[in-house]
């Protein structure tokens, strides 16, 4: 009876898939970068930042507004009340934030695609 091993070598993973993994698990812009492309990864990264702050600041600012009205005894401290506030400030929105909502996601899938593209170039 033989056996058999299993072998030693261990498939490799491809450089346009790894940029392009980095750039969709990482942040948006690090395969370029990791691929020596710095100022399209530059570009990504800023991006992602900008608009990150963006809905980061305008989700604090309504939180605080439904905070203040809290404290105020504007909106009682029970959960359907807050969760009603919240909703509503949803619904009647800024649609800019929404608009970079989307900014931020298709820089994400752009990244990954274009680290893929990106690495598959000799």
């Amino acid at each position: 009876m033989t056996e058999h091993h299993a072998s030693s070598q261990t498939p490799s993973i491809t450089r346009s898939l790894k940029a392009a993994m980095m750039s969709a698990l990482i942040c948006p812009g690090s395969g370029q970068m990791w691929l020596g492309k710095k100022w399209p990864g530059i570009g990504f990264i800023i991006v992602s930042l900008v608009s990150l702050i963006a809905i980061f600041k305008y989700t604090i600012d309504q939180a605080q507004v439904v905070a203040d009205k809290i404290v105020a005894g504007e909106i009682p401290l029970e959960y359907y009340a807050i969760y009603q506030q919240v909703t509503q400030i949803t619904q009647n929105g800024d649609t800019w934030v929404i608009w970079v909502t989307w900014l931020f996601a298709g820089n994400w899938l752009f990244s990954i695609i274009h680290a893929y593209w990106l690495g598959r170039k000799p």
